[in-house]
């Protein structure tokens, strides 16, 4: 914008010499003049076009105008194209399907079928492991539909379907580290193979439980839902098949991915698998997006590119993913890391803020996004369960692939190995250009490099200044009590946070030209208060129009709820001393608040919660001493303790200490038994002078989380048999406490087990929020 103007007063300065000392004596000035241009291209801003001696001075004024008027017009076309790039972005979101598209005909994805079965498993209610919902009243309803489908199907292929029901333990590094043990948990797996029978399989994935107090339509009925009409299209087609396709319907995904491990680690159809379609969802409805592939098997991306109807993808949701980033994974890893299988990891992700609540509903997934989702699922899984590249899947173990959809319309993607040539051959010709710039006679001098330096220093400081600036700005809003203020108002936020950062860039490169131009500071003040206003405006549209679409496209509907999530604990806390005393007991009601305000903008609401009853770490238990359902350590210091009453179970929780004996190696082995509901959580810490060497869990090795104390999840199906497990315990140096403080949590997510006080501290809560309650105990020993 500024880079076609010169500073008037520095101009007719050059002209007037000329006049007075005539054009030989001017020789060398001009070569002084040319030679010092570029510095104010570099950090004034100014390139210039040189005048002949005739014109006057007035020109620059004129000339200045002209340049503002550029400048304006260059806004007005950069705005009316941001304006057109940002309705295509919108055009691309919404059209969830290419219309013209062979909907409900023979042999294609019929999407209200698929609709049917959506409606019919959440209509179950919230189906937790464990729970009767799940276990007995959603697997009988999909083993009915697998069974009709099996009576329509094509005599060329042969349908076989199992129930499993594995036990198995495993360690994981997701939240810091911790173990998982099941035990009698469920699995319905369909295998739909050639008549004749098939040596390779592709499997697709889906889990039909749910998180509580949540019908769980999109995460993942609804992806079970495409499934089940994807084999019945399949088993219904006259084409023959090459390979098998293996449905997975996992019964206890939300257990930190359990029945996928339980699959791929024991059933005998595992060794068949040589790629995988996971369908996940971390949002209700909209565009299902591939945001993980391989690893290092780019046939399965160009798999996905050559078969997809409407194709959506990106890399960087890749890369954000498996930065840790975002607290949350999929099965995708267990087939990755455990089965050493290559896959293609697919979610739904638009309104994600009613993910995993009770507004995660069948009514609010559109119809057209079930028909997209089940014309990708059915065209890859037919390209796969028909591709020779398939039955030799490890030939073609070579790098990764960069990715990216255009609008919605088709994807571009090359190996990352062509992704690194790109970029090297960009930063050599940019290299390139500057060092011929630099080393060109006409700008070799000593100035023009410094002001080369200059320019760049400049562009970094006001990066870093605008950083800066958005962090104090953020840190602002949140003393106000106005944080997270966007997800209500996200415009607001955008043009708060996106104007502030644009217009500090622009103070800097302001700053920079006056102080440059310091012969004539007027005029460049009114020139650059114009630029400054106009490329405001321009910067503020941008954000407005092209942010919310493009970088956020899946921001919140206005007029959609937005609940806060709040989690609520009625329990009961048992302390016991070496000698196996009662030291300390009691009860109350433990909240947590899922974000970064905690509960402050709930306290105004409920006169119970306030900072008098802010929870106190007991510093010497594990996790503090509360019954943590998974290890959350960035939350342990976030927490408030009602008093309440003391809860009583139905089927109470027992744990006990079955052996203590030496072993020949001189450690301490403690063999425990316990019995409880469907979910428990068990914590170790070892004390000074001792250390857990190993244990009956996982692999062996045991796993510390990132507070230094040991985590276990364990659940289990109905009818569990009692958990028998034991610890190691080397003991360097003994300790008149004992050598290890252990502890175990019982939560009751289902059943009759409820609270009154739980369920009358909920009423208040506002309908913004979306509290989850159980009831809990939490029993700790010392040994």
């Amino acid at each position: 914008m500024e880079w076609a103007s010169e500073s008037g007063a520095v101009r007719r300065h050059r002209i007037g010499g000329e006049r007075r000392d005539g054009p030989a004596a001017t020789q060398q000035p001009e070569r002084e003049a040319l030679a010092q241009e570029p510095l104010a291209d570099a950090c004034g801003g100014g390139a210039r076009t040189r005048k002949r001696s005739g014109e006057g001075g007035g020109g620059g004024a004129s000339r200045g105008a002209g340049t503002g008027l550029s400048e304006a017009r260059a806004a007005l076309g950069l705005a009316l194209y941001l304006l057109a790039l940002r309705a295509l972005v919108q055009l691309s979101l919404r059209q969830l399907v290419l219309r013209g598209a062979a909907v409900g005909q023979q042999g294609e994805f019929d999407a209200h079928q698929a609709r049917d079965y959506l409606e019919h498993i959440t209509s179950i209610g919230p189906r937790i492991t464990g729970s009767p919902e799940n276990e007995i009243l959603t697997v009988h309803y999909l083993l009915e539909q697998i069974k009709l489908i099996e009576a329509q199907s094509n005599s060329l292929h042969k349908i076989s379907v199992d129930v499993q029901r594995p036990t198995g333990s495993f360690s994981i590094d997701f939240l810091g580290g911790f173990t998982s043990y099941y035990d009698n948990i469920t699995n319905v797996v369909v295998k739909l193979e050639p008549r004749a029978g098939a040596q390779h399989a592709v499997l697709a994935n889906c889990h039909f439980d749910s998180v509580a107090n949540s019908p769980g339509a999109s995460d993942d009925a609804v992806s079970c839902s495409v499934m089940l009409e994807v084999l019945r299209v399949l088993s219904t087609s006259s084409e023959a098949l090459s390979h098998a396709v293996i449905f997975l319907f996992n019964g206890a995904e939300e257990n930190v991915l359990q029945a996928s491990h339980g699959f791929i680690t024991q059933h005998p159809w595992a060794s068949l698998v040589r790629a995988f379609i996971n369908l996940e969802a971390a949002g209700v409805g909209g565009k299902e997006l591939v945001f993980q592939t391989g690893p290092e098997n780019p046939w399965l991306v160009q798999a996905y590119v050559s078969a997809a109807k409407h194709p959506f993808a990106s890399v960087v949701a890749q890369e954000v993913f498996q930065s840790g980033i975002i607290p949350s994974d999929t099965d995708f890893r267990i087939y990755r890391d455990f089965g050493n299988i290559p896959g293609i990891d697919l979610a739904f992700i638009e309104n994600g803020y009613i993910y995993h609540t009770k507004y995660d509903t069948a009514d609010r997934i559109l119809t057209d996004s079930i028909q997209r989702a089940g014309d990708n699922i059915l065209a890859v899984l037919k390209y796969l369960a028909t591709s020779d590249m398939l039955a030799s899947s490890s030939k073609y173990q070579h790098g990764n692939m960069v990715f990216f959809d255009v609008l919605g319309l088709f994807v571009i993607a090359y190996p990352s190995r062509v992704g690194s040539i790109i970029n090297y051959m960009v930063v050599m010709a940019v290299v390139l250009y500057l060092g011929r710039k630099l080393l060109h006679p006409k700008y070799k001098t000593a100035t023009y490099t410094k002001d080369f330096f200059c320019g760049l220093g400049i562009t970094l400081i006001s990066w870093f200044t605008s950083l800066v600036t958005v962090l104090i700005l953020a840190v602002f809003i949140s003393l106000i009590g106005q944080s997270l203020s966007w997800y209500n108002h996200f415009y607001v936020s955008v043009c708060l946070y996106g104007t502030a950062a644009v217009a500090k860039i622009i103070f800097i490169h302001t700053l920079a030209k006056r102080f440059y131009y310091v012969i004539n500071f007027i005029y460049l003040a009114k020139s650059t208060k114009r630029t400054m206003l106009s490329l405001t405006l321009v910067c503020t549209v941008t954000f407005l129009l092209v942010c919310s679409g493009t970088f956020f496209p899946y921001s919140s509907n206005p007029a959609s709820p937005k609940p806060k999530r709040v989690f609520l604990q009625h329990i009961t806390r048992t302390f016991h001393d070496l000698d196996g005393n009662v030291v300390k007991r009691d009860s109350g009601v433990w909240i947590n608040g899922f974000d970064y305000t905690g509960m402050s903008h709930i306290t105004p609401h409920i006169s119970e919660i306030n900072d008098s009853i802010r929870a106190d770490c007991e510093e010497n238990a594990p996790l503090c001493g509360f019954p943590w359902y998974l290890p959350v350590h960035f939350l342990i210091r976030k927490n408030w303790y009602l008093p309440a009453p003391e809860v009583s179970p139905r089927e109470p929780a027992h744990f006990r200490l079955v052996s203590k004996e030496q072993t020949p190696w001189d450690s301490i082995k403690l063999t425990f038994e316990a019995t409880g509901p469907s979910h428990m959580s068990f914590y170790v810490r070892t004390h000074k002078g001792a250390t857990l060497s190993q244990w009956s869990l996982g692999n062996g090795t045991p796993v510390t989380s990132k507070g230094g104390d040991y985590f276990v999840f364990y659940s289990h199906g109905l009818q569990a048999s009692t958990w028998h497990f034991w610890i190691e315990v080397q003991v360097l140096e003994e300790q008149p406490e004992g050598m290890v403080t252990v502890a175990i949590a019982a939560h009751y997510f289902s059943g009759e087990d409820r609270s009154s006080q739980l369920d009358a501290l909920r009423e208040k809560f506002p309908d913004w929020t979306f509290p989850s309650a159980w009831v809990c105990t939490y029993n700790l020993f010392v040994f």
